[in-house]
């Protein structure tokens, strides 16, 4: 866990307005080389502002230093040398842990920070879940560590959240916290969740992507409720089109990642709407002020924020300009991750059917 001094983004918060490109080519092309990325998914800033990126058609977690564009250190290959992941979506950084999501192996694997002795902590290798089994898992996209190093797995293709202990290991089962394992736009259920972010005190906000909406279950909930979009895709400021992550900071302030729409949302608590904070043109492309097809977020430990542009193989930086609210400094104990918490200084950091194809096809089928 991370015990840091952390002050709270203000509501009034700005960022400039043109990105610059971080990891992958700011043109969008794919690759695989050391200063490339292929379809890249869930990021994670560590504590030493450390970019951690799952870099899912390569197979491999990249680590991008700080003032850097080129991995200074890749997660691909196990001790004989074989392939470690296939197609790892996610990837959450502790302080002394690496989790990572192995989406096509349906696990997820923990390592400890200097990247030694990869474990399965959670699912069983190659062995696909069903709603029925909390053991394993399907297609999933999002992980998030909470700061008792439990583990939450957001289950797309089960339509669930999926809790496992700080002790859990291969093929141990894990507890439902969220949907009930059927596809559905009730209150007890979800439809393809994505992102995940959970709070100091247990409450879960999930990013129901299929539904176009935010719900929030409280710690123990059997059901959640609507906190953002209406569940119908649009492009007003009050509708949400597919959303693929979350973040939600220490006054509750969530800042959404809006795969469909191409932008990024602040939503307030409470509210109605949301107010578009970066790629706000209402068009897809690989400008510096465009996205196409963002599915996480993160910020560093000034405030700027990181956007992993997956359909543009990029991670995008844009620049905090007015900074944290100087008359709110706390302290608090938090994980960093692509969805972790704002409270750490926001230093936080996320289909594929039984081949990679799927992964492809769901991406680009949200356009």
């Amino acid at each position: 866990m991370l015990c840091l001094a952390v002050q709270n983004l203000s509501p009034s918060a700005r960022w400039a307005q043109n990105a610059t490109t971080v990891a992958g080519l700011a043109n969008g092309t794919a690759g695989s080389s050391l200063s490339t990325l292929f379809l890249n998914e869930g990021i994670s800033i560590a504590d030493e502002d450390a970019l951690y990126i799952a870099d899912g058609f390569n197979n491999r977690i990249v680590l991008i230093g700080l003032n850097s564009t080129t991995a200074i250190a890749i997660i691909q290959d196990g001790s004989n040398s074989s392939r470690l992941f296939t197609y790892p979506t996610d990837v959450f950084v502790t302080q002394k842990y690496i989790y990572v999501l192995d989406m096509q192996n349906f696990r997820v694997v923990k390592l400890f920070k200097n990247r030694t002795n990869p474990v399965t902590i959670a699912g069983i290798m190659l062995v696909y879940g069903t709603d029925l089994n909390a053991s394993t898992m399907g297609y999933c996209h999002d992980i998030f560590v909470d700061s008792n190093e439990n583990l939450y797995v957001s289950d797309y293709s089960n339509n669930r959240v999926v809790r496992y202990s700080s002790n859990s290991s291969s093929g141990m089962p894990g507890v439902i916290v969220a949907g009930n394992g059927t596809g559905g736009t009730s209150v007890s259920q979800l439809s393809g969740p994505w992102g995940m972010f959970v709070n100091e005190v247990g409450t879960l906000y999930v990013a129901d992507c299929l539904n176009n909406r935010i719900q929030q279950w409280n710690n123990g909930a059997s059901s959640g409720v609507t906190v953002a979009g209406t569940g119908v895709n649009g492009n007003s400021l009050a509708h949400l089109y597919y959303p693929s992550g979350i973040v939600v900071d220490s006054n509750g302030y969530m800042y959404i990642a809006d795969y469909g729409n191409n932008r990024v949302l602040r939503w307030a608590p409470n509210s109605n709407s949301g107010e578009c904070i970066v790629a706000c043109t209402g068009h897809r492309g690989n400008g510096i002020d465009t996205l196409y097809g963002p599915v996480a977020l993160a910020f560093d430990s000034y405030g700027s924020l990181f956007i992993s542009d997956t359909n543009n193989n990029r991670v995008q930086k844009f620049q905090i300009l007015s900074s944290f609210d100087e008359t709110s400094i706390t302290m608090s104990t938090s994980i960093t991750h692509h969805t972790t918490s704002l409270q750490a200084s926001s230093n936080s950091s996320r289909t594929h059917s039984s081949t990679i194809a799927i992964s492809i096809a769901v991406l680009k089928h949200f356009k």
